[in-house]
């Protein structure tokens, strides 16, 4: 979790780009800005490093080169090093593959160089506080990303569900309550609200409505009684 900045305290920056004049432009534009606080700056992956360790920044913006090095490596080195510290890049580059490999490596800002003075600001303040910042130019192909993504998910259906499922999916395909579950299979209410997000989650669907939907699509049965609560009862404790 990035540290969030306390209130009237200034946000400590470290710039990391392998052109010295790039860091001196940068450096002009923050300076401007009475909350930020450029700890220092940095043109190789080794004075990153050091920087991190002598700076104690809150945030780094970086480019997604480094000298030899390249930044998405460096962002996930510093991620994991320094978890507290959120990454911002700011970058020439709109390729989505290099965007998606920063968001993977756990950068929570990407803007384009061509971006303005200020929009760089309201970006270092965004991931100074724990918010994300994408460029807006670049915002139709995260959709299309996130929409790639889902698309690509397996889908499983009910014939995929563990027994434990199965007997809560036909009560609910048979209008059954919660509660009514709950009691039927010996368990805490909340242990079957978990467990139905879980099921939704692995059947895709949005609800109850949907889920119940599925079920009776596949043909199967419902599961009556509480004569088949042991198995359960004894399995549901890890959830």
């Amino acid at each position: 979790m990035v540290r969030t900045p306390v209130r009237g305290e200034p946000v400590r920056v470290l710039l990391i780009d392998e052109s010295v004049i790039a860091l001196h432009g940068l450096k002009a534009v923050l300076l401007r800005c009475e909350w930020i606080v450029v700890a220092g700056t940095a043109c190789t992956e080794a004075e990153a490093f050091a920087a991190m360790e002598i700076c104690r920044p809150d945030v780094v913006v970086l480019d997604v080169r480094v000298g030899c090095a390249s930044g998405i490596s460096l962002c996930r080195a510093i991620r994991e090093s320094h978890p507290n510290v959120g990454v911002v890049f700011f970058t020439d580059t709109d390729d989505p593959n290099i965007l998606y490999s920063a968001i993977i490596a756990g950068a929570r800002g990407y803007l384009l160089k061509a971006a303005s003075g200020d929009a760089l600001m309201k970006g270092i303040e965004a991931v100074a506080i724990g918010r994300a910042m994408i460029d807006q130019h670049l915002t139709q192909k995260i959709l299309c990303w996130v929409r790639e993504q889902v698309r690509t998910l397996p889908h499983r259906t009910v014939e995929d569900c563990p027994d434990e499922d199965l007997r809560i999916l036909s009560r609910v395909a048979a209008g059954e309550t919660n509660k009514a579950i709950a009691l039927e299979l010996q368990v805490d209410q909340s242990v079957i609200a978990r467990r139905l997000q879980r099921i939704y989650k692995r059947l895709r669907v949005s609800g109850r409505a949907e889920a119940a939907s599925c079920f009776m699509k596949s043909g199967r049965e419902l599961f009556s009684g509480p004569h088949h609560a042991g198995r359960y009862a004894t399995s549901s404790t890890g959830y």
